[in-house]
């Protein structure tokens, strides 16, 4: 009898736990689901290693808990299994320059960006995109921002949006001390300068910075749009500073530089470890903005009416399109675009290509989520990084920059399981990284090709 009671409490021991046996529903609501195996692909884990072939991926509570070969690590019993044969696995890509709305959450996502680092929006509206961006397995970017820009007075961007400053404009060291403090004291992931910024004001920022341990990152005005100065700060001074990332490689006059100064620089941005933000699509569109092919981009219908009219009216009052932008702003920009891959070729060669990080610049004309990022990469490529560092650019470097490497950007143990499922291999051909067949974020799949529909 005792013998038979004590069987009996296993058993219901057992069924609470794990629940009927026969149901599969009951099944999954196990402690942290059941594990996750997507098995059989080419495995691309963003650190550059060797890719490994039939490989085996294993995703428990959200995080990668093992990846080797098929044979190498053991398969959990009653996993679920993503078969990925003949398929190409990835880390999910990160956005290292965005400007981010609501509206490009399933943009971004169905291109497999799952990280997104805003680098100047309205300080609450994107604190609390944030906050949502970070809920597990959320069908849109994660976020990591810099809230409103930290520029000089008056700011490049000195119009309200959303009823918040997007700048908070500094015209002395205390101001900019002060607004360095508002801005960390909010817990805002990293600190963005804009191009009117003088040197006494970012002097300022970054002795606040490096003191309560805070990226700071900028648009500088020298060479800030087209090479032509909005300000005064060389990318060298603000590097010597403290400075961690250099957005479109301003702060260097490309059209004028010489080679040495260009050697210099590339030598310091090398020996301090500072990351160049590339944003060669920006430049690339800038130099078509007159061509009337961009009017048959498919990604404008891919928008809202009402969200395309917005766009086109800050497109026209900031950038001239359709009113003051003439061939030679095009021509510039034609030229800058070339200037700054052979920089980022020099820049290999000194070896600072891991210190090349992918951003779009999200949402300056004709720059739309996800898609443009795809194209950052390609042009990456084009500009002398090989495939793999060109994936790299978009998923190590950039969780680098982050000061994430510990959990995001490559599929290593221990990592989130924010994993890509492409159909084709982007190393035998960088455009295949728009293949992208299925998305995961924190282990959950957020979209797949076949049941999406537009």
């Amino acid at each position: 009898m005792v013998k038979l009671v004590r069987i009996i409490l296993i058993l219901v021991l057992i069924f609470s736990y794990y629940g009927c046996a026969t149901d599969s529903k009951e099944a999954v609501k196990r402690p942290g689901g059941p594990s996750i195996v997507i098995k059989g692909g080419l495995l691309i884990d963003g650190t550059g290693k060797t890719p490994i072939p039939n490989s085996v991926v294993v995703i428990e509570g959200g995080r990668i808990k093992t990846v080797g070969g098929l044979g190498q690590v053991t398969i959990p019993s009653r996993a679920q299994i993503i078969e990925a044969k003949n398929k190409i696995i990835l880390p999910g890509l990160i956005d290292m320059h965005a400007h981010y709305a609501y509206w490009m959450d399933q943009l971004f996502i169905s291109h497999g960006v799952t990280t997104v680092r805003d680098v100047g929006r309205p300080l609450n509206f994107i604190l609390e995109a944030r906050k949502q961006s970070h809920k597990d397995g959320v069908k849109k970017p994660r976020i990591y921002t810099s809230g409103p820009f930290l520029d000089g007075s008056p700011p490049l961007f000195g119009m309200p949006l959303w009823g918040e400053p997007q700048s908070y404009p500094v015209s002395t060291p205390e101001e900019a001390k002060s607004a360095a403090y508002k801005l960390i004291n909010s817990k805002v992931d990293l600190l963005k300068i804009q191009q009117k910024m003088t040197l006494p004001c970012l002097k300022a920022i970054m002795e606040v910075a490096n003191k309560e341990k805070v990226v700071v990152t900028a648009h500088l005005g020298v060479g800030g749009f087209g090479d032509n100065d909005t300000g005064e700060i060389k990318a060298s001074e603000a590097i010597l500073l403290g400075l961690k990332g250099l957005e479109h490689g301003t702060g260097i006059r490309y059209l004028t530089a010489s080679k040495s100064e260009l050697e210099e620089i590339s030598d310091m941005i090398v020996s301090h470890s500072v990351f160049v933000v590339a944003t060669l699509f920006m430049e690339e569109q800038f130099s078509k903005l007159l061509d009337p092919e961009l009017q048959n981009d498919p990604m404008l219908k891919q928008i809202s009416p009402d969200i395309l009219k917005g766009l086109y009216r800050f497109w026209e009052t900031t950038f001239g399109v359709g009113k003051w932008w003439t061939k030679r702003h095009s021509s510039i920009h034609r030229t800058v675009l070339e200037k700054r891959k052979e920089f980022i070729r020099l820049l290999i060669k000194k070896g600072g290509g891991g210190l090349i990080v992918a951003g779009t610049d999200v949402t300056v004309p004709y720059v739309f989520p996800g898609v443009s990022l795809h194209r950052e990469i390609e042009l990456l490529a084009s500009a002398g990084l090989t495939p793999m560092q060109a994936i790299m650019a978009a998923t190590k470097n950039a969780s680098a920059l982050l000061g994430h490497a510990d959990r995001l950007g490559t599929l290593e143990a221990g990592k989130i399981a924010d994993v890509l499922v492409l159909s084709a291999n982007p190393l035998e051909n960088i455009s295949n990284i728009r293949s992208i067949e299925m998305v995961l974020r924190d282990g959950k799949m957020i979209w797949e090709k076949q049941r999406h529909t537009h």
